[in-house]
Parts: structure tokens; sequence; C-alpha cells
């Protein structure tokens, strides 16, 4: 077989397997990560049958992972990172340190050379931000607040793992540490991050305006493709991670016109290269392995879960992010990323590493994967349950700030989210003289409206005592503009406990979200591509000159007391 029928064979039979692990995992009600690594692990060595080769699979799952980061850039506004650049920074580094340093208490519990366990605390230390962003995705929580906190800390942890690989072999062997080229490594970083964004900014922009003017969509994608695979190559020619320079690809498109074309373009891409990036994760699973250590296995993974659940959590609750923000960051942390597989190589290759703990910490991160997503189903549960502990409730417990006139409001308007919707959602009430109360947990947009006389409770909507603090029980509606699917849920939930008959509008981030909204007390609901149908159908009757074909497809109605 020729070379080029051997890869097209393998990547076609790779994304059948991987179709029909998805589809069952859909049917089971699972996420369909769980049926792209179980797809892997059917067309591995371990099991009979074809065997696919994974040198091929995982360098094309290579390519997704750079388009994925490229695409977090370009989704990543510098504006949102500087909202969270505190327990960003100094949160992702101290969750790093110390797991690290739980690498070394454990290594010390079980009789660890100490080069393995520095080795196992960094490899745990690494979350996996293919799996987070694709369940944050899924569930449409992308702009919520935790979604830019752990997208956030992600974008640090990618930085750290240039540190890591420098420092780790170092730090493992008797050599002792060569700061000389550790410095070098931190200036490269340092300098190729600042000409990127500095030359970006005044070149890709012009450069994109005149591809865009001439009309070919074929010449605009290669232009977006060669923008992310150029990054990512020279950030590797310079020793650098190859994900973060396609992050800072990304990352010069942001904030410009171009930047939801080009997510658009490479969507599709970034999906396909994301899913033979988790069948090659599966290709590494060996069952036999997991059937001879399943007890190890499970537990090796438990224990990296609950460490670094636990070890995150103490990270970013200084920064005061919020009871619920903390327990879905902590949550979310729980798996190993791809690039802890390079810190393991690395780890294998300098001899820190062991042959059997190399395969204990690949089968157990599978287990992290795919125990993710049920990770942050559970979080708003254990957040509801930590802010009832006598112990711990007053950290945890959501304490709203509010500023205004609030307490004489009545037959008012309550907006929860002040976002590029809500914000114009606002304006147009209070130009039509309607009271109006807006609940954000932004603070500087909450200092915004206080500034312009408007009754504002800073806080999460999705806990009783913050949406108390609008006064839903006395509104004449309830508004809610959040683009976080999961919050949007929560603040109606809570709002039809508050006020069995207010009338709720509530935005509606995802077309599938309408069952759960409907049940949840909405009473009317608000897509914004079936808005934007609308309008479209509208200016097809003007242009036409013909009677009216646009249906009310903006607006859904929906019974609450379904809710009840």
């Amino acid at each position: 077989m020729s070379e080029e029928l051997h890869l097209i064979s393998n990547v076609a039979i790779a994304v059948t397997v991987a179709l029909i692990g998805g589809l069952i995992a859909h049917r089971l009600r699972q996420s369909v990560i769980v049926g792209y690594l179980l797809a892997g692990v059917a067309i591995g060595p371990g099991t009979p049958g074809f065997v696919g080769d994974r040198g091929e699979i995982a360098a094309l799952a290579e390519v997704g992972v750079l388009f994925l980061m490229f695409a977090l850039g370009i989704e990543f506004s510098l504006k949102e990172l500087a909202r969270v650049k505190g327990v960003a920074i100094l949160g992702a580094s101290a969750q790093v340190l110390l797991l690290i340093g739980a690498g070394i208490g454990l290594g010390a519990l079980f009789g660890w050379p100490l080069g393995q366990a520095i080795f196992f605390g960094g490899i745990i230390s690494i979350s996996s931000t293919m799996v987070i962003l694709k369940t944050l995705l899924d569930r449409g929580e992308v702009a919520s607040n935790h979604g830019r906190v752990l997208l956030g800390m992600l974008i640090v942890q990618d930085l750290a793992v240039v540190i890591l690989i420098v420092l780790l072999p170092q730090l493992a062997g008797d050599s002792g540490i060569a700061l000389g080229q550790l410095a070098l490594t931190v200036a490269k970083a340092v300098g190729f991050i600042a000409a990127t964004l500095f030359l970006g900014a005044r070149v890709v922009p012009r450069f994109m305006e005149r591809v865009e003017r001439l009309g070919s969509a074929e010449l605009f994608l290669l232009t977006a493709v060669a923008l992310a695979l150029g990054t990512a190559s020279l950030s590797a020619f310079l020793g650098l991670s190859p994900a973060l320079g396609a992050f800072l690809g990304g990352l010069l498109l942001t904030e410009t016109e171009f930047d939801h074309r080009v997510v658009a373009e490479v969507v599709t891409m970034r999906n396909l290269f994301a899913t033979l990036f988790f069948v090659s994760v599966g290709m590494l699973i060996d069952p036999a392995f997991i059937v001879n250590n399943l007890s190890i296995v499970i537990g090796l993974a438990l224990l990296i879960a609950f460490l670094k659940t636990l070890i995150t959590l103490l990270a970013v609750l200084p920064f005061q992010v919020g009871g619920r923000t903390a327990v879905f960051t902590s949550l979310g942390m729980i798996q190993i990323g791809e690039f802890s597989y390079l810190l393991a190589r690395e780890g294998a290759e300098v001899g820190a590493v062991s042959a059997t703990l190399n395969n204990l910490i690949l089968t157990s991160s599978v287990l992290t994967i795919v125990l993710t997503p049920p990770a942050f189903a559970l979080a708003p549960k254990l957040d509801r349950l930590l802010a009832r502990l006598p112990a711990v409730g007053t950290v945890f417990a959501a304490r709203p700030l509010v500023w205004g006139e609030e307490t004489e409001l009545h037959d008012h308007v309550v907006v929860v989210g002040y976002g590029r919707v809500g914000r114009h959602l606002v304006d147009g009430l209070r130009r039509s003289g309607v009271p109006v109360a807006v609940i954000e947990q932004d603070l500087h947009l909450v200092q915004e409206l206080i500034s312009e006389s408007v009754p504002a409770v800073y806080g999460d909507a999705s806990h009783p005592s913050i949406l108390a603090a609008g006064h839903p029980e006395r509104a004449c509606l309830v508004a809610v503009a959040l683009p976080d699917s999961g919050a949007t849920r929560a603040a109606v939930h809570n709002v039809r406990r508050a006020n069995p008959d207010v009338p709720i509008l509530a935005r509606m981030p995802r077309e599938d979200d309408e069952h759960d909204l409907s049940r949840a007390g909405a009473t009317a609901l608000v897509a914004p591509e079936r808005a934007g149908a609308t309008l479209m159908l509208e200016e097809c009757e003007r242009a036409l000159d013909i009677p009216e074909i646009a249906a009310d497809i903006t607006w859904r109605s929906a019974d609450p007391t379904r809710a009840r």
C-alpha cells in the first residue's frame, strides 16, 4: 500500500469509528469525547482487528491543537484577559507550584525517587485546553465568568509548560539547574510575545484587509491558516510551545472586524482535528494494562482529580471570584492536559519517570478526561452545598453589593447581564422611561452603571441572595441577557421561585436550550440567530416588494407552568 493510500485509509477509518463512538455516546447522553476516546481504543494496538497508525493520526491531531489554540486566541479578548489577569497569572502559577509540591509529598509517601516525584507533580499540574474548551463550548459557557477564568489560567499553564520542560529534567537530575538556559528560554518567550503583538497589531489587520478586498474566500482561508501555522512554526523554531504561537496568531485578530469570519472559516477544521486528537489519545490506552491494574488506575485518577480540585480551589479563592466561579474552575481543572504527555515523555527520556508510572499516568489521565463533563454538571450542586455549610459557608455564600435606590423600585424591569445584549436592552428601556435594575458580575460594568445613576447589583444572579437584591418580587418583567447557558437556566429558575407570576424574557444562547429554559420558567425566549433571520426576511420583503413573509421566529413563547 502506498504511503498516500495508507494515510487516507487511516484517517478514514479513524473518523468513521469516531463517528460511531460519538453517536453511541450521544445516545447514552454522555460527552462525545468519551466516544472518541473509545474509538481510539478500538483501533489501537491493545484490541483485536484493525490497528491504526497512531503516528499519522497523532500528527494530524497536533494540527488540531494548533487550530484550537488559534481560534481560542481570536475569541479570547485581551480585555477579557485583563479582567482575570490576577487569578489567571498568580492563581495559575500558585496552582502549578502547589501541585508540584503535592507530587513531592506523594513521592515521599510512596517511596519514589525525588526526580520522579517532581515530574509527577509537574505532569498533573497541567490541565487540558482541548477538553475544557470543548466542554465549555458544548455547555455554551465560554463567555461565562468561570469560562474566562479557566481559559485565562490555561493560557498561563501553557506558558508554564515552556519553563517546566527546561526546568524539570534539571531538577530531576544531579547536574543542577542551568539558570542561563532557563533565563534564555524565558527571555525568548517574552520577546516572542512582545514582538508578535507589537508587529502583528500593525501589519496583520492591514494585510487581512487587503486579502478581504480581493473577494476570494479561498485566499482568505489560506491567509488565516498561514497565520496560525506560521506563528506556531516560529514559536517551535525558538524552542517554545507551538500552541503558544498559534494562540498569539489568533490574538492578533481579536477585536478586529475579521475575527468572527476567521473563526467561522477554521471551526470545521478545528472540530475535525480535535476529534482526531481524542482518537490518538485513546490509541495509547492498553485495555490489558487497565484490567490488570484496575484498582490502581481508578485510585490514581480519583486522587489526581481530588488533588487538582482542592489545590485549584485554594489557589483561586483569595481572588474573590465568587463561590460559583471558584467551584466551576476547580472542578473544571481535574483532568491531565495534552501537554502533560510532553512532560511525561521528557521524564521517560531522562530516566526520571518509570515505564509503569508512565502507563498509570496515561490511563488515569483518560479517566480524568472522562470525568470532566460530569464534574461541570456537579459544580452548581456543590456550590450550593458549600454555601450552606456552617464552617465554610461564609466563604462561598454570595454577598451582594448593591448601589442605587433599589429599595424604592417597584414595577421595574430587572435586567440580568450587562454585556453586549444587556447594554442595548437597558439603554432602550431607559429611553422609554422604564425603571431598570441591573444585576451584573463585572464590577467595572457595575461602576459604570452607578456613574449613570442606574440601580445595580454586583454579583452572580444564579445565587438567590444576589437575585433578591434586585427585587424580582416587585418587578413587572425580568430579562435575562446572559451568554452562558448554565447561568441563564439558574437565573430563570431562581426568578420563577421568587415570583411565580412575573414574565421572564430570556436570551437563548443555544438552540437546544429552548426546552430547558422553558421548563425552568421562562415565558418568552429570544434567539440571536432567529432575530438575525427575521431582520433579513424583513429586508427581503422590502427589496422584493412582496407581502410579509417574516414569520415570528425571533420570539418563542414558553409555558412557565411546566416548571412548577
